[in-house]
């Protein structure tokens, strides 16, 4: 298996890294030497939104022949609402940066464009699923953008 380019560039990479480990740090209970996240957010974080994420990417492996593709207005639109649900609702809001955090940081690592929910599912199943993201997906096109033009300004000296 040959290894798959990364389809960010550094701008993208390093606002993933920032903004992943400044939720992290708000998972914890903002405080830098005694990180503690209540058990219930870890169970949130690492386990009840990772599984329904997986699940997600699961059905759209099922049902759908081909990367499914819900980025547009309407798509980043939907992701803002859930971010937003899980942000205010107390239960969730420290699991949800926790799961957030980590998903940002692999997505930083492994090279992945768009939206951070859709970075295990399509790792662990190999898949190319996108959804939109207000926040990384302008910057993802932005350095795509700038890729292109200098590959075409190179093609042709």
């Amino acid at each position: 298996m040959t290894p798959k380019k990364r389809e960010i560039g550094p701008v993208g990479t390093t606002a993933r890294v920032a903004v992943g480990l400044a939720l992290l740090y708000l998972a914890g209970g903002a405080t830098v030497f005694d990180w503690e996240p209540e058990p219930h957010d870890l169970l949130v974080g690492l386990v009840l939104l990772p599984a329904i994420a997986l699940s997600l990417g699961l059905a759209a492996r099922r049902y759908a022949g081909k990367p499914v593709r819900f980025d547009g207005p309407l798509g980043s639109a939907v992701n803002c609402a859930v971010i937003v649900a899980l942000a205010v609702t107390p239960y969730t809001s420290a699991g949800a940066a926790l799961f957030y955090g980590v998903t940002l940081l692999v997505a930083a690592w492994s090279g992945q464009p768009g939206c951070e929910a859709t970075v295990l599912p399509n790792l662990i199943l190999r898949r190319d699923d996108q959804i939109g993201c207000p926040t990384f997906s302008p910057i993802d096109e932005a350095e795509s953008r700038l890729r292109r033009k200098g590959a075409a300004a190179a093609a042709r000296s």
